[in-house]
Parts: structure tokens; sequence; C-alpha cells
């Protein structure tokens, strides 16, 4: 495996809580990293991981369709545990699940590796953030910054794993979610409720850390209050309409009669 190309010291400056993890597939064992010793939910890896020393997992307690280490059982195709767990109202709703939960391709991946961001040997296929909300609003922001595309927040009652671990590293779109959401991450309290999970696939990293080195973290806009901050957008507005040769006075201007 190619060693590490990328810098990530642009992540130290938020002084995250809690360690943005990588993640690794691979069909081989990354050297120097041992399996974990923990029998672990999918859900529950990336937050052993923010305080431990890199590991590997090649089967976990639960979440192990997503990793495409074996196929949905019949049991589950039947809908009958979602209401036996207060998930869903009915098996018909449940059974629709899985026609659109992601998952990766059965039998692809034997190793999936684990290393907070300051212990990472390896450019990582997901970087996952646990962050806190005013934290999340600049990753968000820089996520798009350059090229306007929205923002994605995808997931299900239950398999919340697959929306953190699967639908990033396949469709190549950031996801995001909010602690306390994912039925199984709560029953088992991985994490407490109010945190922002965001998941970056491996082409969007680099993208990411040079939108951040550009930005502005903090605008000027946030500090200045609340009347201050609207009479500078009619102010601003008001100068480029007259630049544009139109008559625009900012939002929620009312229109003379």
């Amino acid at each position: 495996m190619n060693p590490k190309k990328l810098d990530y010291s642009i992540f130290e400056k938020f002084k995250f809580e809690r360690k943005p993890v990588g993640i690794k597939y691979s069909l081989d064992k990354l050297a120097g990293i041992k399996e974990s010793a923990k029998d672990l939910a999918l859900c529950e890896a990336f937050k052993e991981a923010q305080t431990s020393k890199p590991f590997y997992i090649s089967k976990v307690q639960c979440g192990e369709q997503v990793l495409g280490q074996v196929d949905y059982p019949p049991i589950m195709y039947s809908g009958q545990l979602g209401p036996m767990f207060s998930m869903f109202k009915n098996p018909g709703a449940n059974r629709r699940i899985y026609d659109y939960v992601p998952h990766l391709p059965l039998n692809s991946v034997n190793y999936i590796t684990h290393a907070s961001i300051d212990q990472m040997t390896f450019d990582p296929d997901l970087l996952i953030f646990t962050c806190k909300p005013s934290q999340a609003e600049v990753i968000l922001r820089a996520s798009s910054f350059s090229d306007g595309k929205m923002w994605n927040a995808k997931g299900s009652t239950c398999l919340a794993c697959a929306w953190i671990y699967a639908h990033p590293y396949l469709s190549g779109e950031i996801n995001w979610t909010v602690t306390g959401l994912g039925f199984s991450m709560k029953a088992r309290g991985v994490l407490p409720e109010g945190l922002i999970i965001i998941t970056v696939p491996f082409d969007q990293i680099a993208p990411l850390m040079e939108n951040l080195k550009v930005m502005a973290w903090e605008p000027e806009w946030f500090k200045m209050g609340r009347e201050k901050f609207v009479t500078e957008v009619k102010k601003r507005s008001g100068e480029l309409g007259k630049k544009m040769g139109v008559n625009y006075a900012g939002p929620g201007t009312k229109k003379k009669k």
C-alpha cells in the first residue's frame, strides 16, 4: 500500500474534542496494525478509534452486511424485525429499506482499518468527523465553497452505519447525520446526542482541505450582530444593484407603491 501523501495538519486548527478517524478498505492487512480485540458493532468502530491505537476489523458484531461480508438473511428481508424493535409500523415498511440502503459489494473488502487522524499512516478512503455544530458548519461550508454543491444528510432508522461507511465511499458524496438519530447507535449509547457526524470520501478530502486554507472560517458577518448584519446586507445589496443597473435594496425590503 502506498504511504500517506497528504498533509492533514489543517484540521488541527479545529481543536476537536473527538479526533477525526480515517478508514481504509483493503484486501490485505496494513503493516504494523493489529486486529481489534473488541467485539464491535460497525457503528461503534469509529468511536473506538478516536481514543485507541490504530486497528483493523475483519468482522463486526453488527453491520457486516454494510461491509459486504455477508448478504442480508431472509429474516431481515422479511421485515419482521422492524416492528419487533419498534423501528417500523409493519414489515412492509421495514422491507423497503433493503432496496435503497447502500452496502459494499459482497466479498470486496477483507480488512477495515481505523486510525485517528494523528496516527494515520495511510491516506484514508473515508475521513469521519464527530464535532459540534459550529465546527460542522465550517466543514460543510468548505465542502461547497468552490463548487456550490448541496449538502447531503441521508440516513435511515436502522442500518445508520451504512450512510457513514458505505454511501460516501460508493457515491463520492460527503454525508452527515446527527448523533441520537440512528436506532442501534442510540440503543448502544455510542455517542451523546447532538453531535454532527460527517463522512468525507477519499476524492473530496483534498478539495476540502484546500478550501479550508483559503476561506474565512469565521466571516465578519457572524460577529456584527443581527441589526448591523441586516443593515449591511441592504447597503451592500443596493450598491451591487446599482452596478448591475437594477433597483434592489436587499431581501425583506418592501416595494414602494
